[in-house]
């Protein structure tokens, strides 16, 4: 579960750091620093031994969620060029990534602390690892292509091959 969670969080920030590109600057920097904070716990949640600051994280995961909700709330009564730039795919998965990780914070929190979690066979542990990064890569990867910096946002980009000649 650890390790879903630290997924969960890479996705979430990396997908906050992409929307960055083509946001205004007050939102940018929230961003910069929510993408930074969830991609650093992620990268701890793998290398720690233990959960790191749970129930921090528990908080800190759904911040980016409030925040987006007040964004939409906002441009609702204000009209929609209040959002200014910011994406709503990109928003809604790294919203869905974030629950993913509280509501697990949640659940390792409420396990039996005298219970200890059951390990599993090496190969049953990769192949748990793989389907969690397997399940976050569909879901990030989308969001990371309709953001600015994965060119959704910006003219199509004419390449020339060599040897392509226009044909």
């Amino acid at each position: 579960m650890r390790g879903w969670l630290g997924f969960a969080a890479l996705g979430a920030g990396l997908v906050h750091l992409a929307l960055v590109i083509g946001s205004p600057v007050p939102a940018a920097i929230a961003l910069v620093v929510v993408g930074a904070a969830e991609f650093g716990w992620g990268v701890f949640a793998f290398t720690a031994p233990r959960l790191p600051v749970p129930r921090i994280a528990r908080i800190a995961a759904l911040v980016p969620i409030l925040g987006w909700v007040a964004v939409l709330l906002i441009s609702g009564v204000a009209g929609a060029a209040a959002i200014g730039g910011l994406r709503v795919l990109p928003m809604l998965v790294a919203s869905l990534l974030d629950l993913v990780i509280a509501i697990g914070i949640t659940g390792m929190l409420r396990r039996d602390p005298g219970r200890p979690a059951s390990p599993l066979r090496p190969r049953s542990y990769l192949l748990a690892l793989g389907a969690g990064a397997l399940v976050v890569a569909a879901i990030t990867l989308p969001a990371l292509a309709a953001t600015e910096a994965g060119g959704a946002g910006g003219e199509p980009v004419d390449v020339n091959l060599p040897g392509d000649h226009g044909h």
